[in-house]
């Protein structure tokens, strides 16, 4: 669903209600500016967002404990 700021401010009831369950795509000048969503499908593109950082940064190789007390106290 869309909606313009204007009609947002007009109306946020009925948009928070859609919200629910599925996003609103709030326009400004007829360009998509945000995207209001449920709680619930926030918390979850939130987790699998991290998880999949946490993947990448399970595959990356570690520097190990010396380089990164190295560069801790480095001044760079």
């Amino acid at each position: 669903m869309k909606a313009s700021a204007t009609e947002l401010n007009k109306q946020p009831g009925k948009y928070i209600n859609h919200a629910l369950t599925e996003p609103v795509v709030i326009e400004r000048s007829g360009q998509p500016v945000a995207v209001m969503l449920s709680f619930e499908l926030f918390t979850r593109l939130e987790d699998a967002y991290w998880g999949e950082l946490a993947a990448l940064s399970d595959q990356e190789k570690s520097v190990g404990k010396k380089a990164s007390l190295q560069f801790l106290q480095s001044d760079e």
